[in-house]
């Protein structure tokens, strides 16, 4: 149930991947979170989906133009008086090489680097999934049945990455 006093975004951002690392963002100083850094995205505005925000963002940020796959982490995460509802797509650049221009800088780090860096406390869990291994480059489709050419076939599995749903206690 959602506080009637919180003020709620819809926040989307890219897992971007090229040779063994990814591609973060840093906020801007004196900005709310400011130096952080951040996958880039950015709040999907009145009228937009999800696919449609990210694929702006990027663009006005970066100068990118993006192919978004499939959402690999969804969070909420309460800053005061304000939730934000984050989901992070992976997506691959298509068009255009990503420039800081709408951000600080831009930096590609090992997803194994990735604890070097300060993230907003919105982002620190899928930080650790992706620093774990636990976030995979794509989900997989394995086709059970026998005839490989139906793509509706009923007995096809989709495999996705693991999500946190509990872990055990420690001892």
């Amino acid at each position: 149930m959602q506080d009637e006093g919180k003020q709620s975004f819809r926040v989307v951002a890219a897992l971007i991947r090229q040779e063994g690392k990814v591609l973060l963002t840093q906020r801007w100083p004196g900005k709310h979170l400011g130096l952080t850094w951040e996958f880039p995205g950015g709040k999907v505005e009145i009228g937009e989906n999800d696919n449609q925000a990210l694929k702006r963002e990027l663009l006005e940020e970066l100068g990118i133009d993006v192919e978004i796959g499939t959402c690999c982490f969804e969070t909420r995460h309460g800053y005061g008086s304000k939730e934000v509802h984050l989901l992070i797509y992976r997506c691959s650049i298509l068009n255009g090489t990503p420039t800081a221009i709408d951000v600080k800088a831009i930096e590609w780090v090992g997803e194994n680097e990735l604890s070097t860096k300060s993230f907003p406390p919105a982002d620190l869990l899928f930080v650790q999934e992706l620093s774990l291994g636990r976030i995979g480059t794509e989900e997989v489709v394995v086709n059970a049945g026998t005839n490989i050419e139906n793509e509706d076939e009923e007995n096809d599995i989709v495999i996705k990455p693991a999500q946190v749903i509990s872990r055990p206690p420690r001892k």
